[in-house]
């Protein structure tokens, strides 16, 4: 989930360099809703980013069902797209 100022160019260019725009789905959380049912939420953000999760990465297969999950603690940390094209290549 993506606080709702959280989908740019920046995210766009991101993973098109990895060449997973066709496989990636970003959902947007109008008032992060989301956010907080997951647990997510950044516990004592700075005031930009309230309402801002944690970073998480979750990779679901056809049916829904969560296959993996990652939560960073360094958002400038990322997984290594190596190991996220193996995973979603694995997926059913």
């Amino acid at each position: 989930m993506l606080a709702d100022n959280q989908v740019n160019g920046k995210t766009h260019l991101f993973i098109d360099g990895l060449g997973l725009r066709e496989r990636i789905r970003f959902a947007v959380d109008p008032g992060s809703t989301a956010i907080d049912a997951l647990g997510i939420r950044k516990p004592d953000p700075d005031p930009i980013e309230a309402g801002v999760p944690i970073p998480t990465t979750y990779l679901l297969d056809r049916n829904g069902i969560v296959r993996f999950a990652d939560e960073r603690v360094d958002y400038h940390r990322w997984l290594d797209s190596d190991f996220l094209r193996e995973a979603l290549a694995s997926l059913p």
